[in-house]
């Protein structure tokens, strides 16, 4: 079994303000089918499927200045399987 290659990471800092435009940008690219990642210069178009996997995990971890608080939602998918993976709903935001 190949190893898995990463195509793209980023950590950054955004404002409330800013990680929303993107997040709402990011869902219309998800509902048109196609998300294009840009950073210093090089391009990748990721199609996305009509259903995906999301796993969606929201934890706490004591620090010495606090409580780090993580939000964590991965969408993933098989490239090339056969077949659509059945939506089952789940959580919702509100």
């Amino acid at each position: 079994m190949a190893r898995s290659t990463q195509l793209l990471k980023s950590k950054d800092t955004y404002s409330r303000e800013a990680l929303a435009d993107l997040l709402a940008t990011l869902a219309e690219k998800i509902r048109a089918g196609t998300v294009t990642f840009d950073q210093a210069g090089t391009s990748l178009e990721i199609p996305i499927p009509e259903s995906l996997r999301v796993d969606i995990e929201i934890s706490d971890a004591p620090k010495r200045v606090g409580t780090k608080r993580e939000i964590e939602i991965e969408m993933w998918w098989l490239e090339g399987a056969e077949g659509e993976l059945a939506p089952t709903g789940g959580v919702t935001i509100s």
